[in-house]
């Protein structure tokens, strides 16, 4: 964002108390090591952080503007010889970044894709905007940056030239949703799925759909909401909205609906897509089923805002493919799969079927750490894992963690024989276990939440595997 004091009067309730209100600044920053001169800074004070404490380090770097609720930080002495910053006083600095955020995305013409649920929303948010760029130039969330202050930074950055907005929100608990919304104005609303996380504030699944539900709520009679036709709980929170629903799915009728699925051995799959009246032949050269309902998503996205079929397709071939999520690695003959970025229940069963529909000469292995943020459901959830994975197609099972460790009992109490089981407390023992074990032809998969780092284990693997 570029824009002069004024602009940031206009967008937040705060007082000019020095420099002048044609000041100009060129970007906006809340990092006191990467701010350039120049920008404006914002003071967010965080968990281990308070911006107003490094005042003295950005004042040196020449920054263009201070937005702060804390006067009595600045530093008493100014530097000699350089201009100093128009300083901007609030009582809420994060509240005047996120209202900063939503001035910049109403400034010039813009539309807002808004994208949650509880499992897919980055690989979805990544394949609408690779639909999209083949008509509009588009911004972005990168990264994770989905939450109250990352949402906001990626607002900040819009140019007059960005045509569309592809944001993804994430979530913990209620009210959250509707917070990013009202800072985001969502044109088209996505809800990709809602099943068991973020248990620990939010107790239920009543709880989770109502908080994810705060999205389609959000938008107006001339919105557009993508609903799961496949997903009750996204169906339901689609028959009461003001916004018009458009549905995907593959089991039930549906707007956008996926039919004739053809496994490519391990390149992903080939499938037809009914897009109400018309017909689009899809490649997706990606393993994961749950894949499928990315693409459907992203595809309902994409007519609803007039992208031609064919540009589409091309879209969906062409998408990079993010890192940690069914993620391809050919090693010592041996192949790998990532899917360690999350994990909770479904995405575990996701990565299950993946998994056993994976063709290989070798054993299936499956490596899985502690699934987190499970409240009250945490155990329940860890042994039902363990009965899943004891009818599957696995033949040796590693875990690390506690929780991963019920998991382990309980699929060794059903499986019997069946599945060889290992169970390890840390990364580097569960590691040195498969460097000796695993053979080419194996195909080893790594899953669990993003504290258990179950990546860890793979980086270790390809370390010592010679």
């Amino acid at each position: 964002m570029k824009g002069l004091t004024q602009d940031c009067l206009n967008a937040v309730e705060g007082r000019l108390i020095q420099g002048h209100i044609s000041s100009p600044f060129q970007g906006v920053s809340i990092n006191s090591r990467t701010v350039s001169k120049g920008d404006l800074f914002v003071c967010i004070k965080g968990d281990r952080f308070d911006g107003h404490d490094f005042l003295a380090d950005v004042i040196d770097k020449k920054v263009g503007g201070v937005i702060l609720s804390n006067p009595k930080k600045l530093p008493n002495v100014p530097v000699q010889d350089q201009a100093q910053p128009f300083l901007i006083h609030v009582s809420d600095t994060l509240k005047a970044l996120q209202d900063l955020a939503c001035f910049q995305r109403n400034r010039f013409p813009f539309k807002v894709v808004a994208i949650t649920g509880t499992n897919g929303k980055s690989t979805t948010k990544e394949m609408i905007t690779s639909i999209l760029e083949a008509k509009f130039k588009t911004l972005k969330t990168e990264g994770n940056l989905n939450n109250h202050i990352g949402l906001p930074l990626t607002l900040l950055k819009r140019e007059p030239s960005h045509e569309m907005g592809v944001l993804e929100l994430g979530m913990s608990a209620a009210g959250e949703i509707k917070r990013l919304a009202e800072i985001a104005q969502p044109d088209i609303g996505v809800i990709t799925n809602i099943s068991e996380g973020h248990l620990v504030q939010l107790k239920n699944l009543k709880d989770i759909q109502s908080a994810k539900g705060e999205l389609f709520d959000a938008l107006t009679e001339e919105g557009t909401a993508i609903v799961n036709a496949d997903d009750p709980l996204v169906l339901e929170l689609g028959e009461s909205i003001r916004a018009k629903a458009l549905t995907f799915g593959i089991d039930q009728h549906a707007d956008v609906r996926a039919s004739e699925i053809e496994h490519r051995d391990n390149l992903g799959f080939q499938f037809k897509v009914n897009l109400f009246e018309k017909t689009l032949s899809v490649r997706l050269p990606y393993l994961g089923y749950c894949n499928i309902y990315n693409a459907l998503a992203a595809l309902a996205t994409g007519y609803s805002l007039g992208i031609e079929e064919e540009a589409m397709a091309l879209g969906l071939e062409s998408y990079e493919h993010m890192s940690q999520r069914n993620e391809q690695i050919r090693h010592k003959e041996i192949d790998l799969i990532n899917d360690a970025y999350n994990a909770n229940p479904q995405s575990m069963t996701e990565a299950l079927r993946t998994l056993d529909n994976f063709k290989t000469q070798g054993r299936r292995i499956l490596v899985i750490g502690d699934m987190l943020e499970l409240g009250d459901r945490s155990i329940a959830a860890h042994k039902k894992l363990g009965e899943q994975i004891s009818i599957s197609q696995t033949d040796i099972m590693v875990t690390v963690g506690n929780l991963a460790s019920l998991s382990a009992k309980n699929a060794q109490l059903l499986a019997g024989k069946k599945i060889q089981i290992h169970e390890f407390t840390g990364h580097k023992e569960a590691a040195q276990f498969l460097v000796e074990e695993t053979g080419g032809g194996d195909c080893v998969m790594f899953k669990g939440s993003r504290g258990a780092a179950m990546e860890k284990v793979l980086q270790i693997f390809i370390e010592n595997k010679t």
